[in-house]
């Protein structure tokens, strides 16, 4: 039974995507499949080109954020912004399975790969893939505790067919508190590779917090090892988290200007990713793109998973201005207040 996995609904906005096919057995059924990269959010109905209807909200807007350093107008980096201290991020990773709880299992194994890979990249931790990128000092942790203060493994489990596909609204039921957890999705993810709902810079901030403010990620792409080669690295979920913490795609809003002032506010917002015209997939060293050569080494990019080995110092800027500007209640010190990294005085 071939199942082809298409973007999003507004499959006849995309152009020249190219895709890749795999057969894997789940349970009885032999699935081809031909995931798509991923969805940014609704009103980015392309993730190769922005949709007219963003571009028109960015322009409209970009008087009334002239002050802001990580709207979707702009960046402005600045000292306040440096990694210069750890933070930790909670998630609670919410695991859908199908009905029958056939399709769409995953270990808890499995799931703490996937946090340890996103703390390998965002901490470019060495001798890992990520090593050669930016330390950003965000750092990722399944929640120990619930919203109520019960213990916790920060792991969830669902069987219901509609939540596997990706259809009703089941972060109604399924989300804690998203000013104060990373809720990370696992189900079919609309037969992307994953997505998230908006930008937190969009509307000023007003729908972070929100029930449906999440990061979704294929279940068949989730974590070290899966089982979607060659996106089987776990670099979707860091991807999506990046959109989370306010990144765009190096092509978004096509080229742009390259040099500072004017690429804070063209092309993707930053200075330090070379400019890119188009989407990128496999991983096509020395390709040109805007007269330079393609990042494809970039976590923002759509290339393969282990093509993929960092962010940008600016990336990691505007994802801790996001952090202090629209998500002010997610993340936490890694430090407590008296300067130790451990409430346990033994270990003073």
């Amino acid at each position: 039974m071939p199942v082809i996995l298409v973007p999003d609904s507004t499959v006849s906005m995309r152009k020249n995507r190219a895709t890749h096919s795999v057969g894997r057995l789940v349970g009885m059924v032999v699935l081809t499949l031909a995931l798509a990269p991923d969805l940014l959010c609704a009103q980015m109905a392309s993730c190769s080109a922005p949709s007219s209807s963003l571009i028109q909200q960015v322009s409209t807007i970009t008087s009334r954020t002239l002050g802001e350093s990580c709207s979707l107008a702009q960046t402005i980096p600045g000292p306040e912004f440096e990694p210069n201290d750890q933070v930790r991020i909670p998630v609670v990773v919410h695991v859908i399975q199908n009905s029958a709880c056939t399709e769409g299992g995953l270990s808890d194994s499995l799931v703490e790969s996937q946090i340890e890979i996103l703390n390998e990249d965002f901490g470019a931790l060495a001798g890992t893939p990520g090593g050669g990128g930016f330390d950003t000092q965000i750092e990722f942790y399944l929640a120990d505790r619930t919203p109520d203060g019960n213990p916790t493994n920060g792991i969830t489990r669902s069987c219901n067919d509609s939540w596997y596909q990706d259809t009703g609204a089941y972060w109604e039921t399924l989300a804690w508190n998203p000013t104060a957890y990373l809720n990370l999705y696992t189900n079919t993810a609309a037969n992307a590779r994953g997505y998230v709902p908006f930008l937190p810079a969009e509307g000023g901030g007003s729908s972070v917090g929100l029930l449906e403010d999440r990061v979704v990620v294929n279940w068949l792409v989730f974590g070290r090892n899966g089982a979607f080669p060659p996106h089987d690295q776990g670099r979707t979920a860091t991807h999506e988290v990046g959109h989370y913490l306010g990144l765009f795609h190096p092509y978004f809003d096509g080229c742009g200007i390259e040099t500072p002032p004017d690429c804070y506010t063209t092309g993707d917002r930053l200075c330090d990713t070379p400019p890119d015209a188009v989407s990128h997939d496999i991983c096509p060293v020395g390709a040109m793109s805007c007269g330079v050569e393609v990042p494809i080494w970039n976590y923002m990019e759509l290339t393969d998973d282990t093509c993929m080995t960092g962010f940008t110092s600016e990336q990691s800027q505007r994802m801790r201005c996001t952090l202090a500007t629209y998500r002010t209640q997610l993340a936490e010190s890694a430090l407590f207040s008296d300067g130790f990294e451990s409430g346990d005085t033994g270990a003073w």
